[in-house]
């Protein structure tokens, strides 16, 4: 895992589905299982809406609205990120995910280790001097430097923070 750093990041929508699932800090965690369905049929999407090819995708995660947020259930917002709405959606929902203060590290590696590094970054994020954590969405960046076949794939995991 690379050095976590601090930047604004832009507005974005996204076109996509949710689901909800323990996360990687949960006991409980069980999102690759849930979610890897989800990608799937994301993954197949992009094309049926009319997307260009490499269209960058993007997951925004919060708490869930359940009492089980307490142990870690999660919903994520699994999508593609859009300039405009395409008019017929074909079944899926649009998520606006506002600007803001993120701390972000880059994963660079499989999608086997993507969990490990997850682990990693939000242990390390407590200790993030200058910054604390606010609520708002978690993020996950799939941009054109992402390839899932490649053990070298790169990604940005990022959490909302203020600046103390």
């Amino acid at each position: 895992m690379s050095e976590i750093k601090v930047a604004e990041f832009p507005a974005r929508t996204l076109i996509g589905k949710s689901a909800d699932f323990y996360g990687a800090m949960s006991p409980k965690f069980n999102g690759q299982e849930v979610l890897g369905p989800v990608w799937g049929e994301m993954n197949g999407m992009g094309e049926a809406l009319g997307l260009p090819e490499r269209t960058p995708m993007m997951s925004a995660t919060r708490p869930a609205k359940s009492s089980e947020a307490e142990n870690g259930l999660l919903t994520q917002f699994i999508g593609y990120v859009v300039e405009t709405i395409p008019a017929d959606l074909k079944g899926l929902e649009v998520l606006d995910v506002p600007a803001g203060t993120f701390a972000y590290v880059e994963h660079v590696g499989s999608m086997d280790t993507l969990v490990d590094s997850v682990r990693g970054f939000y242990s390390a994020l407590d200790s993030l001097e200058g910054c604390t954590q606010r609520s708002g969405f978690h993020l996950e960046i799939y941009d054109e430097r992402f390839n899932m076949e490649s053990p070298d794939s790169i990604m940005t995991i990022a959490a909302p923070v203020e600046r103390a």
